[in-house]
This record gives structure tokens, sequence and C-alpha cells, in this order.
């Protein structure tokens, strides 16, 4: 049964826009997205639409740029980028209520702690999400392929607050699974972006062109293999089939735009201190050597836009 009546999303882009959009048009909870620039006039004009491979959907919602004009939120989808995160913190924090929850499904590995730091533990959750998606044009969002989220206690529990999330999810037909490793999991999805969205925006190119050649399909290998140096030094330990589950289906994703070489082609400020950058500040704190981390992230700052 869904208990979330009055839903925000935080940052409403790609991913927030495509699981806001989701829930406003198949379930019975009021969606408010908190969105800005020319996303958001459209919006409030015209709607939102999203053309997918699953069925095109125009959908009518509230759309605002200040948070505090939200109907009292229960629940907060937080998808902001991770360089956004703090300010956001910032702009919510008059709407989160007693009650209210925060589910992060944003990138990275910082966030969940900035959030429950701010909030406390009882009041947010950790998720990510796998889902291919992008803005076409200002209110409208293209979803190219997936569309699912993970989520879980730090205790490893299947709280009721879970249960009343799995109710919200299956209500608007958006597969959700409960994790009873949500850390590890979070770091899997946190490798897959480091090795595929670093690399593919660096070389300006999608997914599956890394497989083309020996060098560049060996490369992807030897920066997961340093992020897995660096998990273990930090107790998360990522296995063989773990690698092999992470890059090889990779192969097969034809087309596939990650999300940070998505903002390389827009001329937009580039999500690389929440992946490489953090992987190269852990491997200084751990006395680790990451080679391929540093060059990465060398090149990173030299195309960023902004």
């Amino acid at each position: 049964m869904n208990k979330y009546r009055n839903l925000m999303v935080m940052g409403a882009g790609a991913v927030g826009g495509y699981f806001g959009g989701r829930i406003a048009e198949r379930t019975s909870s009021n969606v408010t997205m908190i969105v800005r620039g020319a996303h958001l006039q459209v919006m409030q004009e015209q709607g939102l639409q999203i053309k997918s491979v699953d069925g095109d959907s125009e959908i009518q919602l509230d759309a605002f740029k200040n948070p505090a004009e939200a109907v009292n939120p229960d629940l907060i989808l937080f998808t902001v980028k991770s360089f956004d995160t703090p300010q956001a913190i910032k702009k919510i924090t008059p709407v989160v209520g007693e009650e209210t929850q925060v589910l992060t499904i944003q990138n990275g590995i910082k966030n969940y702690a900035q959030l429950a730091d701010a909030f406390g533990q009882e009041r947010v959750i950790q998720g990510f999400c796998k889902i291919g998606a992008g803005i076409l044009q200002p209110g409208v969002i293209e979803h190219k392929a997936f569309g699912e989220i993970t989520v879980g206690e730090m205790d490893g529990t299947e709280s009721p607050r879970m249960h009343a999330l799995k109710g919200l999810f299956e209500e608007a037909e958006i597969p959700l699974h409960i994790t009873s490793e949500i850390v590890r999991k979070v770091w899997l999805k946190f490798a897959w972006n480091c090795v595929f969205n670093m690399i593919t925006a660096v070389a300006n190119v999608t997914v599956e062109k890394l497989f083309e050649h020996k060098e560049t399909e060996a490369l992807c290998y030897r920066v997961f293999n340093e992020i897995r140096a660096i998990a273990a030094a930090e107790g998360v330990q990522i296995t063989d089939k773990d690698e092999q589950n992470i890059i090889e289906p990779a192969r097969l994703l034809k087309g596939f735009t990650t999300s940070t070489y998505q903002d390389r082609q827009r001329g937009k400020k580039l999500e690389y201190e929440a992946f490489t950058g953090a992987i190269v500040r852990l491997a200084g704190k751990h006395d680790l050597e990451v080679p391929h981390n540093k060059t990465l992230y060398a090149l990173l700052k030299l195309v960023d836009n902004n």
C-alpha cells in the first residue's frame, strides 16, 4: 500500500524527472518537481513529456524552483548532482518535517553521509538507480533503457519504511529492489560509474566503443582494479565475479550515453569529483597508488567545461 501522499523531487533532471514523472502518472501521490532554467519553464507551461522505450507520456504536475513551495512532502526523492548536494540540503531543510523521508538515488559514495548528518539516519534512505535517460530538450525526457531503483538499510534489515517504498514503487510500476548489503551495492554502482562515466567523458564516446580496442578494454579493467583496492581499504569487498558482472555486460550497451558523457556534450559541469576525484583522495588517505585514476582525473580537469 502506498503511504506517501506528497512526493517532492529535488533536482528533477533526467533521472528525477523520469522517476517522479512515472509516479505522478501512475499513482495517487501528489508530485512536485523542483527544477530550474528552461526545464522549469516548460514544465510549468506545458507539463512533462517522457519519450520512452516503454511508451510515451505527457504528464501534468507542479514544478517550482524553490522547495518551500512544495506541499509538506512526506517523501523527497533527492536526485541532484553530487556537487550540488550541500546547497540542495540547505534548500530542502525548511520542508523536512519529523515524518519526512529523504531517498537519495544519487551517484557517488559520499551523498548519503551528508544527508544523514543533516537530517539523521532515521530520515534518510540510501539507494541508487539503474537507468539510461537524458533531457532531449527542456520539458522532454528521453528514456532509453532500464529504470529501476535499489534501496537498503545500513543494518541490512527490511524495515517498515522499506516496505512503504515498495508499495509506492509497485503502484508506479517501477522495479524496486531491497538489498541487505546497500553499502557494497552502492560501491559496485560507484565502480561502474568510475570506469564508464569517466572514460567515456574523456574519450567522448558511447560505452560500447571502449571495447573496440584491446587497449581501452584493458584500461577499463585497470581502472576497476584500482577502485577495487580502494574499496578493500574502506572495508568493502569487491569480488572477481563482481568485476565480470560490472564490465562484461557493458560491451552490449550499444549507443549507451553515460550521464557524464551527456554533460560534456552539452557543455555542462562534469560530475567527476564524486567519482575519480573521490578515488584519488581515498588513495591518498590509504597511501595507495592509483595511476590510471590519477591520469583520468587530470584529463577530466582538462576537458571539464566549467
